[in-house]
């Protein structure tokens, strides 16, 4: 129960880190609302603190001198430097010291996300979901940039980054709200691009799914294969021991029938003598 409750939230993490991660890329190189903006701040706030208490729990699994040199990059992971430069010191929103710290946070946020989501890590390498969810992150990103470039200040539906980012996103999961829809020749091609893609990512997905599954079944057969042949060999070493001890046991039997007989002989032998003697 441990175990999975620790895969719950390595799971938790994870998610809040790559949310995390690609909001601030967004709110770098993007125009974005100031609503939306004030979001990515607290947000940020929230993942930083979510990161540091995953921190923590692993600094009591560890030793906290050697956990801390080998996760330096967790210093700067957990530093909400939009909270603290606009928030609190009431910098402007479009600071390059701010911008430039929030790239640097970027990196530091895929090296904690290794860090932190060690179990979760193996078992996406080993299922191969991580092509689909690498596939599924450079078209959303690529198509959401690409359909930006191309409707802004074309359709009147696209007026910031998030107008396209809904798009793409409602394009590959298919919902399709029709409150957003391409004008232009090109957004429509980047439109088909991300309906196909969305099959492909799909296909991925259920494809790593199912292998992944299909090896747990495999493991399991073969770790009740492993037990049975285990349990057989005990009980035959078991049946080997019993006869071992049954041969034995004939064994002093027989050598106690023939001290039996020369206890009798020996009696015999006294008898005759005394009666020779007499």
């Amino acid at each position: 129960m441990s175990r999975r409750i620790e895969l719950l939230l390595e799971i938790i993490f994870l998610i809040l880190i790559f949310l995390n991660s690609f909001l601030l890329f967004i709110s770098i190189f993007l125009p974005i609302r100031p609503d939306a903006f004030e979001t990515i701040i607290y947000l940020d706030l929230i993942a930083s603190i979510a990161l540091l208490f995953g921190y923590l729990l692993q600094i009591r699994r560890q030793k906290k001198n050697v956990f801390i040199k080998k996760n330096w990059n967790g210093f700067i992971s957990i530093t909400p430097f939009y909270f603290i430069g606009i928030v609190l010191l009431g910098m402007d929103e479009a600071s390059l010291v701010l911008k430039i710290l929030c790239f640097i946070k970027i990196f530091a946020l895929i090296m904690s996300g290794r860090q932190v989501g060690r179990a979760v890590d193996e078992f996406v390498e080993k299922s191969r979901l991580v092509y689909g969810f690498t596939f599924f992150v450079v078209v959303l990103v690529v198509c959401s940039v690409a359909f930006f470039v191309v409707e802004q200040g074309v359709n009147p539906e696209v007026t910031t980054f998030e107008d396209s980012l809904w798009y793409v996103i409602q394009t590959i999961t298919t919902v399709g709200y029709g409150d957003v829809v391409p004008d232009t020749q090109w957004g429509r091609v980047i439109g088909v691009l991300a309906m196909i893609s969305a099959i492909g990512i799909s296909s991925l997905l259920t494809a790593a799914t199912t292998s992944s599954l299909m090896d747990k079944f495999r493991q399991e057969r073969e770790a009740l294969k492993e037990q049975s042949e285990d349990y057989v060999h005990r009980l035959e070493e078991k049946v080997d021991l019993l006869n071992s001890e049954m041969a034995k046991r004939n064994y002093l039997d027989d050598v106690t029938h023939d001290v039996q007989d020369i206890k009798s002989e020996i009696e015999e032998l006294k008898e005759l003598i005394k009666k020779k003697i007499d």
